[in-house]
């Protein structure tokens, strides 16, 4: 999940369009994949025909009880 967030919280706090490539491959065929996740939050694969389902967990951050964000997801 850090990969997801990581381009999201360090380009609103630098307020700058960031990006990252994730390379990892399908749980289910083992098929290698790059995934690019921008500071808005908008990813793509990089591999034509693959269509991963992506999702982020919902975390109430007003009752946090984990010491961190990061241990909530």
């Amino acid at each position: 999940m850090d990969a997801f967030a990581t381009p999201f919280v360090q380009g609103q706090l630098r307020r700058t369009a960031l990006s990252v490539t994730i390379q990892t491959e399908c749980a289910h065929c083992r098929r290698p994949m790059e995934i690019s996740i921008d500071s808005d939050l908008r990813w793509r694969v990089n591999e034509e025909g693959c269509a991963p389902i992506a999702f982020s967990p919902v975390v109430d951050l007003i009752n946090l009880e984990e010491e961190s964000i990061i241990d909530s997801f």
